[in-house]
């Protein structure tokens, strides 16, 4: 089956604030009461219990006026508009958030006695308070919506990569059901002309045809395969054919044992050596040879199938090779390519130069076991 990209982890049920979430208010709120503690409590020389215990109110205060805050953002979805609009209701919210902290202090103060409120400063006093509270508030308000953003950016990225990896395997995959008719119609045209011939041949070609056929609906299950496994049905193609061809059909070899383990796309060289039978052997009445050449060039595989015949200009645009690269490019991007030219007069020669993967999987492919 085709890798999928794995969903990220989240423990809190959805629309309620993750771990992380009050990680940080409780780390934020409790720096900052910390701070203030140090910064101007015990300079003034004024961080006595009472004064502590108001410090903890306005902090607490804090934690849950900016909760009920983030609440309001999402419930009302004020992240949805646009800065002119989303801007008045934060200020707001700030304000209101930053009355709430002043009443906690101003209570706990009022209540221990530790402030002798005139009519004449009460208000001023308050005000700045309150000021000074919903500007913490929108700095929090800035951190807050900063990381919200960088999120859903990563989410929409995410989405996109998905919607990538969708459309290209429903891409590859309708390539590949474009291969098995044209695959099946090859096979069955040879064993008819065998059925009156030779019924002992036409039997054997029977068993190598049902290998084909099973290889071929196995690329609709994997993306990648061994070498080794292409290689053997290859070998019952080539069988196949050397029973209709006969003397006509020579065929050399040229495969490093190092490249067995190689990953390819499945059919892949068993469709160039097809399209070197079509288009080449076939026109040629004395026949010819195909050479099958495989060899690894560090990280590259290099795969080379040559034969004997003339380029047509219609092979270069044929549905077999568009959709050979077009496989080529959805499996691996740009490090992949496959060439078509005449090596020497009378000579073709089809080459594929792709990532050399064996153990090791990239995460736009997927292994696929031989079925049994």
């Amino acid at each position: 089956m085709p890798r999928t990209i794995a969903q990220p982890e989240n423990t809190a049920a959805p629309g309620k604030p993750s771990r992380a979430y009050w990680a940080c208010q409780l780390l934020g709120w409790g720096g900052y009461g910390l701070g203030y503690y140090l910064a101007v409590l015990v300079p003034f020389q004024s961080a006595g219990p009472r004064q502590i215990v108001a410090d903890f109110a306005y902090c607490a205060a804090g934690v849950l006026g900016t909760h009920l805050l983030r609440a309001r953002i999402k419930s009302r979805g004020w992240t949805e508009l646009s800065y002119a609009a989303m801007a008045p209701r934060l200020v707001v919210g700030a304000l209101l958030v930053g009355a709430l902290q002043t009443l906690a202090l101003d209570g706990c103060l009022t209540l221990y006695g530790l402030v002798n409120w005139k009519r004449e400063i009460i208000v001023p006093v308050v005000s700045v308070t309150v000021i000074s509270s919903a500007v913490l508030v929108l700095l929090w308000l800035a951190i807050y919506l900063t990381i919200h953003a960088i999120r859903r950016r990563r989410a929409a990225e995410l989405d996109a990569l998905r919607s990538q990896l969708i459309a290209r395997d429903t891409s590859l995959r309708a390539l590949q059901q474009q291969l098995n008719p044209h695959f099946l119609f090859n096979c069955l045209n040879s064993l008819r002309g065998m059925i009156d011939e030779d019924r002992a041949r036409a039997q054997e070609m029977v068993t190598r045809l049902a290998e084909l056929l099973r290889a071929s609906l196995r690329q609709d299950e994997c993306n990648a395969i061994p070498l080794a496994e292409e290689l053997a049905t290859v070998n019952a193609y080539l069988e196949l054919e050397s029973v209709r061809l006969e003397e006509r059909l020579r065929i050399r070899r040229e495969i490093s044992p190092s490249t067995h383990s190689a990953l390819v796309p499945p059919m892949l060289l068993q469709g160039l050596v097809e399209n070197a039978l079509k288009h080449g052997i076939a026109n040629v009445p004395a026949g010819g040879d195909v050479v099958l050449r495989i060899a690894r060039a560090e990280d590259q595989l290099r795969i080379e199938v040559e034969n004997t015949g003339a380029l047509q200009p219609s092979i270069r645009t044929g549905i077999g090779l568009a959709n050979a690269r077009e496989r080529l490019r959805l499996l691996y991007g740009p490090s992949a390519e496959l060439s078509l030219a005449e090596s020497s007069p009378g000579r073709v020669r089809a080459t594929v130069l792709m990532p050399f993967h064996a153990e090791e999987i990239q995460p736009q492919e997927t292994q696929c076991g031989r079925s049994s």
